[in-house]
C-alpha cells in the first residue's frame, strides 16, 4: 500500500481540490483509494467518499491519542487490496493545531502515521517568496518529510515558471503540479463549508477535478513520492460486546437536509449488531412507504439517529411535513432518539431563519420547549469538552467526554427552569449562564429517551455512546414486544 497526507500553508490553499481530484483520478484509473480526513470534518469526508467510492474515515489527534490513531488507521485498511492508496486530507495549515505548540495539527498526524506530506500552496499575488515559504515549512520541522509541492492559483505560464524555478533553486522539494487559477470555485460551497446536495451533479464536479489534476500535475511522480507500507494484523478486541440475536433496526435521517455523519459512528452501531436504515424527511414518500421499500414497518424500528446538516435551508419543506408528527409519535413512545446540531434544530419548537426579506419562523417537531435562531456568523465553532451533570440513557452522569460543534444558530426562548445535561469546559453549547460571576456554557436536552445537543460526537472518542444507545434500543424493543 501507499500513503500520503495532503496539506497546505493555510485554509484555502487548494488541498481539498487536490485531494478530491487525486482521489477521483486514481479511482478512475482503477487504483483502490481509501480516503481519510483529518478532523473534525464530515463535509469534506463526504466528498472524499464520493470521489473515491469508498467510506472516508476521520483521523483526529484531539479525539484519539497516538496509541489509538495508528491502530485505527490500520484497522480500517484490514480488508483493503494490497495496492490501496491511503490518501489523507489535512486541515488548515500544516502546523496549525489547538495551541501554540501545534498539538493536534496535521503535522502531528503525519508524524504519528509516519506519512509523507504533499504541500499545496496558494500562489495568488506571490512569486519568489513562495520558495521562502516552502523552505520555511521544511526547516520548521526537519523530521517531517515534505515529499512535493503543488502550486495552486497560478495566473500564467510565466507566473508558474518563476515560482517553480525559485523552489527548485532554494529547496530540494520537487514541484509536482502547477494548477491554473479557476474562473470560479469548482466545488459548490455554503455557510458550513462544501455542499453536497443531491440536486448538484457531483459526478460532473468530481470528474472535472480529476481532469484538472491529470492535466496540471505529474500523477506518476505524485504516486512515486507516496510511502509504501504494510498493514499490521489487527489486534484482538478484548471488549465484551453484547450483540442481539436479531439485528436492531436503527433509522437515520439522510437527505440534503441531514447528512453530517461519521462513518465511525455507523460502524460502532454495526459492530454491536445493528442494521442502519436510511430515511428521508424531504422525500415525497412517507416514512412508512420508505420502510416498506426496505421490507420493514414502523414497528420494526428500534431507534432513530439524526445527525447534522442544513435544516435551515429546507425549513419550509420540513415545517409542512407530516413526518414531524411521526417523529414526535416515536419520541412519545419512548423510542431512543439521538440528535446532533441540525437534529436538535429539527426537534426544537421553532426555527427562525434569516432570509432576504428578514427573519421567518418555521414550526419544527416541538419535542423540546426551546427555539433556534440562525445568524450569518458562527455561534459555536471548534472542539468541545464537557461533564455530564444529569442522568440520561446515553452518557453516564459524571462522565467527561469530547466532541465538536459548528453551528450558525443558537438557542433562544427557553424556560429558566430548563435542565441541561452537560456543563462545558470548552465550547459554547446551547446556552451561557452567569453563575457566581463566571460564565458557564451548557448543552444537551432530554425528553423520555430523546436526546438532543449542539455537540457532535465521534464514536471512538466516546466509547460508551454506541453501547448505551444499543442497550436503550434493546430495552425499547423488549417493552414494545411485551405490549404487542
Amino acid at each position: 500500500m501507499q500513503k500520503i497526507l495532503i496539506s497546505g500553508l493555510s485554509g484555502g490553499s487548494g488541498k481539498t481540490i487536490v485531494s478530491l481530484g487525486l482521489s477521483r483520478f486514481f479511482a478512475n484509473k482503477n487504483y483502490p483509494v481509501h480516503p481519510f480526513k483529518k478532523g473534525p470534518d464530515y463535509i469534506d469526508a463526504a466528498w472524499l467518499s464520493e470521489a473515491s467510492h469508498k467510506p472516508c474515515y476521520c483521523l483526529d489527534p484531539f479525539f484519539m491519542n497516538e496509541q489509538e490513531l495508528a491502530p485505527h488507521f490500520s484497522n480500517t485498511l484490514q480488508n483493503a487490496p494490497k495496492s490501496t492508496i491511503a490518501l489523507i486530507e489535512g486541515n488548515r495549515g500544516l502546523y496549525d493545531g489547538k495551541d501554540y505548540l501545534g498539538s493536534c495539527s496535521s503535522a502531528q498526524l503525519a508524524h504519528t502515521l509516519d506519512c509523507p506530506v504533499l504541500l499545496t500552496v496558494n500562489c495568488t499575488k506571490i512569486t519568489r517568496t513562495t520558495a521562502a515559504l516552502v523552505l520555511g515549512m521544511q526547516h520548521f520541522d526537519p523530521k517531517l518529510k515534505i515529499a512535493g509541492v503543488i502550486l495552486n492559483n497560478i495566473a500564467s505560464g510565466r507566473h508558474g515558471s518563476i515560482i517553480q524555478k525559485s523552489i527548485e533553486k532554494y529547496t530540494d522539494i520537487p514541484v509536482l503540479g502547477i494548477i491554473p487559477r479557476q474562473k470560479s470555485n469548482p466545488i459548490p460551497e455554503r455557510h458550513l463549508g462544501l455542499c453536497l446536495d443531491k440536486s448538484k451533479d457531483r459526478e460532473t464536479v468530481l470528474n472535472a477535478l480529476a481532469e484538472l489534476i491529470a492535466g496540471h500535475t505529474d500523477t506518476e511522480k505524485i504516486l512515486a513520492c507516496m510511502q509504501p507500507f504494510e498493514v499490521p494484523a489487527a489486534k484482538e478486541n478484548q471488549e465484551q460486546l453484547t450483540i442481539p440475536d436479531k439485528p436492531l433496526h436503527i433509522a437515520y435521517l439522510y437527505d440534503d437536509a441531514f447528512w453530517f455523519y461519521y462513518q465511525e459512528n455507523f460502524d460502532a452501531f454495526k459492530k454491536l449488531g445493528a442494521k442502519l436504515i436510511p430515511l428521508s424527511i424531504l422525500s415525497s414518500q412517507s416514512f412508512a412507504e420508505q420502510l416498506q421499500e426496505q421490507n420493514l414497518t414502523e414497528y420494526d424500528l428500534d431507534g432513530l439517529y439524526i445527525g447534522g446538516g442544513y435544516p435551515e435551508l429546507f425549513a419550509k419543506e420540513i415545517s409542512s411535513s407530516p413526518k414531524l408528527a411521526d417523529i414526535k409519535n416515536w419520541v412519545e413512545q419512548s423510542m431512543p432518539v439521538y440528535a446532533e446540531c441540525g437534529g436538535f434544530m429539527l426537534l426544537a419548537k421553532k426555527l427562525h431563519f434569516l432570509e432576504e426579506s428578514g427573519y421567518k419562523t418555521y414550526p419544527m417537531a416541538g419535542i423540546f420547549d426551546i427555539e433556534t435562531k440562525f445568524f450569518n456568523i458562527p455561534q459555536g465553532l471548534g472542539y468541545t469538552e464537557m461533564q455530564t451533570r444529569l442522568p440520561n440513557p446515553y452518557h453516564p452522569a459524571g462522565s467527561f467526554w469530547k466532541g465538536h460543534e459548528f453551528h450558525f444558530s443558537t438557542a433562544i426562548n427557553y424556560s429558566s427552569e430548563q435542565e441541561f445535561l452537560f456543563e462545558l469546559t470548552k465550547g459554547h453549547g446551547m446556552i451561557e449562564k452567569n453563575m457566581q460571576n463566571k460564565k458557564i456554557c451548557f448543552d444537551g436536552l432530554l425528553h423520555k429517551n430523546c436526546f438532543a445537543s449542539y455537540t457532535h460526537l465521534y464514536a471512538p472518542a466516546v466509547p460508551h455512546f454506541a453501547q448505551n444507545f444499543v442497550k436503550t434500543a434493546l430495552e425499547y424493543r423488549r417493552i414494545k414486544r411485551e405490549k404487542q
